[in-house]
């Protein structure tokens, strides 16, 4: 190994097995938790992290990066999230996720933000690996491919892709190896067999209507969903957002769809509409009060589109939950007097 990876395991603290090219340790805050990273230095150009963090602010590997050339790191989430930087813009890296950001060096940085998160880190100097690795080497074109999509714009860009269900099944492979202590050799395998699959998710979907998801497509989206969710009141128009990010209608709706699955319209409907039966089974508000609060002007605008998401009136709704709700309290009642 280079000494400035030597000097970073021995001044962490980390043991590290040469033969098997694996490292374990455990991040802070570690009292009570079950915080874990796997860590395999399968050359000085490739490096794979396997995370099993159960705390939400806990830091990745904090590992430096020798500026030499390019960097492609492949972050795979398996559960939870993460938000990371990248360009000094923020992102975040939802389950059955991969993203791919190809820069100078360690430009990037990780966070754990959910109370679990798994997933799985791949860390290569794509023009050193294969050479160094026979096996990378034959799969040349899948690993030049990931970090180099033929269809991409700009070079410094991170790509988004949904996991296939075999990338999905060979991470979980490498998890499951990396906890047995498994030797290096069959972590290469499985990292060559990722770097072809993932090639393949990336091929799958520039084929397709959605395309591949830039960093920059998934801020736009993000934005979108976040006044959409957390300010459902306003009427939010794909127009407004179109204005703002100097974008067509059609463009906003293809960031919004490849990001989150759902239309524009149709994920402001739920939120609405989600908003609205909690208020009519836990507060006293009006109707008319909860349909100006949810964005329409019209009482009879809003029942009607209640009507048609959940197949009953606003007070038809009301009148159940509170059925419910005095059953609920009767079973209560019932069990604690038997107890």
């Amino acid at each position: 190994m280079n000494k400035e990876l030597t000097d970073y395991l021995e001044n962490n603290g980390i043991g590290f097995n040469p033969v098997k090219k694996r490292a374990e340790f455990i991040p802070e805050p570690s009292e009570g938790s079950k915080n874990k990273v796997i860590a395999y230095f399968l050359s000085d150009s490739m490096y794979v992290f396997v995370y099993s963090i159960d705390h939400s602010s806990i830091p990745d590997h904090g590992l430096k990066l020798r500026n030499e050339g390019r960097y492609l790191r492949v972050n795979c989430c398996k559960k939870g999230n993460c938000k990371f930087t990248s360009n000094e813009q923020t992102y975040t890296l939802f389950a059955g996720e991969t993203v791919m950001d190809y820069n100078d060096g360690n430009d990037g940085a990780f966070v754990f933000t959910a109370d679990e998160y798994l997933g799985v880190e791949v860390i290569m100097q794509v023009d050193k690996v294969i050479h160094e690795h026979p096996i990378m080497a034959a799969l040349k074109k899948s690993v030049k491919r990931m970090a180099l999509p033929d269809y991409a714009t700009k070079i410094n860009s991170l790509y988004f892709v949904s996991e296939s269900e075999l990338t999905s099944r060979i991470l979980d492979d490498i998890v499951k190896y990396a906890y047995k202590d498994t030797d290096s050799e069959v972590i290469l395998v499985k990292v060559a067999e990722l770097a072809y699959t993932v090639g393949k998710d990336l091929e799958r979907q520039k084929k397709s209507k959605t395309h591949y998801i830039s960093g920059s497509q998934k801020k736009i989206a993000q934005e979108i969903h976040n006044n959409l969710t957390y300010d459902y009141g306003k009427k939010w128009t794909v127009k407004f957002f179109a204005d703002k990010y100097r974008l067509s209608e059609t463009t906003i709706k293809n960031y919004f769809h490849n990001v989150y699955g759902c239309g524009f319209k149709e994920y402001q409907i739920q939120v609405r509409m989600e908003n609205a039966a909690e208020m009519l089974a836990g507060s006293a508000s009006s109707i008319g009060e909860i349909s100006l609060l949810c964005g329409y002007c019209s009482q009879a605008k809003f029942g009607a589109a209640f009507k048609k998401y959940y197949k009953v009136t606003p007070l038809e709704y009301r009148r159940l939950a509170r059925i419910n709700s005095i059953e609920k309290c009767r079973i209560d009642e019932n069990q604690n007097t038997e107890d």
